[in-house]
């Protein structure tokens, strides 16, 4: 079972349609090839095996994983109100690269040649979405094995 693939396709869709309506907007732009992510970022696909590594696959096996890296960094609140119902505590571009450390952000933005600053605001804006998304009843799943 995907669950990760599904929750990605639905926040990244819901971030194209934003965009969309923004693009909207009477601002004369040159017109632009559709899914064409801007230079350095990630695409939909690159992201999506992104996150796919952070969180172990289409099940989202590392999900406790990845919520404890980040509580031992310090960001129990945040994480707290990603896992419970209601809003999320937002995260930003500097706490995703203390949490996951340089080195490993690296690696992702050059398996996809992409920016690494670029790549840590992406995931600052869609971790705490697919944490929250993950974790529907308000609480992490029980641990398999």
């Amino acid at each position: 079972m995907d669950i990760l693939g599904e929750i990605l396709k639905q926040v990244i869709e819901g971030a194209a349609q934003q965009q969309a309506q923004q693009q909207r907007q009477p601002q004369p732009q040159p017109r632009q090839q559709p899914q064409q992510p801007p230079q350095g970022m990630p695409s939909p696909n690159d992201l999506g095996d992104i996150l796919s590594q952070i969180f172990g696959g289409g099940s989202a096996q590392k999900l406790p994983e990845v919520v404890k890296q980040f509580e031992e960094k310090g960001m129990r609140d945040q994480v707290d109100s990603w896992v419970r119902t209601g809003p999320n505590k937002p995260v930003d571009r500097r706490q995703i690269e203390e949490t996951f450390g340089q080195q490993e952000l690296d690696r992702y933005a050059r398996s996809k040649g992409i920016d690494r600053d670029q790549l840590a605001e992406v995931l600052a804006k869609y971790i705490p979405r697919i944490i929250d998304e993950l974790t529907p009843s308000g609480q992490l799943p029980a641990r398999r094995g």
